[in-house]
């Protein structure tokens, strides 16, 4: 048996467990842990059974196993890094947001100052 075949499903496990405990404290939501939950079962699956990448590529018509591998990892990259871009466009948003409430609030105390 590989080392890898040992230590990936390890990772994997701790993984699972690691976000578990992060949904459960609230610093991940439901969808985002049942996301990485899903991706770590995956990977735990393929590295004890590396044959059933070749069952979930043909399942959607790819020819080899490692080809699927590489689609869904570039899939995924672009999923995060879509949701990484709109995060940000919401955080610059609301650091906008207190900017002008924050500026507001001082030229308001500054008109009361100069009286």
């Amino acid at each position: 048996m590989l080392i890898y075949s040992i230590i990936v499903p390890i990772i994997a496990i701790v993984a699972i467990i690691v976000f578990y405990f992060r949904f459960r404290k609230g610093k991940h939501s439901l969808s985002s842990f049942i996301l990485w939950a899903l991706l770590w079962i995956f990977i735990f699956i393929v590295s004890i059974f590396p044959q059933s990448s070749m069952i979930f590529a043909r399942i959607f018509g790819i020819t080899r196993g490692l080809d699927f591998i590489i689609i869904v990892a570039l899939a995924f990259i672009f999923y995060l890094g879509i949701r990484l871009y709109y995060k940000i466009d919401k955080l610059e948003e609301d650091v906008n947001k207190i900017v002008k409430e924050v500026s507001l609030n001082n030229e308001i105390s500054l008109d009361d100052e100069e009286e």
